[in-house]
């Protein structure tokens, strides 16, 4: 396991560098498990937007993926953890609130339903992560780090939230989305 700390002296900056390292690791197992989830969902729909949304959904948690790692490897080369921006997603220029910006897309089926509440469950749970993490964090910069991932969790759950009420309201798939997967 390249996340293998060699502890020579127990010491408190080493103690902390454990914690946050298993605490990163746990985040990145999270957002793995994210990645796989909406792949898969993206291969069952038959929706395009729906489609969409979930590679939308993969492509931010691989996102979330890369740095986390980036931060584990600096932690183990001895770096000290600066925050970086955290960025939004590729799902932040939508609005949830504001259906009248939505228009009717495909027919929705129970399984594009289901898909979504278990979406939604996954993404309450990892930002019930980033807050547990956050909240046991001492260090102001890895408690910033965990809040906007919090917050970006968050923001992928009032967007799924909205798609899952508007398939429940209109039964079909909202089509405001036109995704590119570049970025």
């Amino acid at each position: 396991d390249k996340y293998y700390l060699n502890l020579s002296e127990e010491n408190s900056e080493d103690i902390m560098a454990v914690r946050l390292i298993e605490a990163l690791k746990m985040a990145y197992e999270a957002e793995k498990d994210g990645l796989k989830t909406y792949l898969n969902y993206a291969k069952k729909t038959d929706v395009i937007a729906g489609k969409n949304m979930f590679i939308q959904l993969a492509l931010d948690e691989v996102d979330h993926m890369e740095l986390i790692e980036k931060y584990m490897d600096e932690l183990l080369e001895g770096k000290e953890f600066k925050i970086v921006e955290v960025p939004e997603g590729r799902l932040a220029a939508i609005k949830p609130g504001s259906k009248a910006d939505f228009k009717k897309g495909e027919k929705a089926t129970l399984g594009d339903e289901d898909a979504l509440r278990i979406a939604l469950e996954h993404e309450k749970r990892a930002g019930n992560m980033y807050r547990d993490l956050s909240a046991k964090e001492e260090d102001a910069t890895v408690k910033a780090f965990f809040d906007k991932m919090a917050d970006v969790e968050d923001k992928h759950l009032e967007i799924i939230q909205a798609e899952l009420d508007f398939m429940r309201s209109e039964g079909f798939w909202f089509d405001t989305m036109e995704f590119s997967v570049e970025r």
